[in-house]
């Protein structure tokens, strides 16, 4: 794998890590609306935090290839490699 196919993986990870930890925003708003946490946080702080996270979170994973490519430089192409065979193939 090339570089920039590994900074994408490593960028979807953290994508998906951010919707999860969205998720668990959401859950604990609700658990703020139903009375189970008694922290000085309202609900509306949580699912102000799980929409960012989701947002984020989409954005990481859905943008990591033309990320990657901003980020990462490609790999040359070797001579001699037949015509079409692009190292990036992200």
């Amino acid at each position: 794998m090339s570089p920039r196919m590994w900074f994408t993986l490593v960028l979807r990870y953290f994508g998906v890590s951010e919707i999860i930890a969205g998720m668990n925003s959401f859950v604990t708003a609700y658990n703020v609306h139903l009375g189970y946490f008694n922290g000085s946080a309202t609900a509306g702080a949580f699912v102000n935090h799980g929409v960012e996270g989701v947002a984020i979170g989409a954005v990481l994973l859905l943008g990591a290839a033309q990320i990657s490519a901003l980020l990462v430089k490609a790999l040359p192409v070797k001579p001699g490699a037949p015509e079409g065979a692009d190292p990036q193939n992200v």
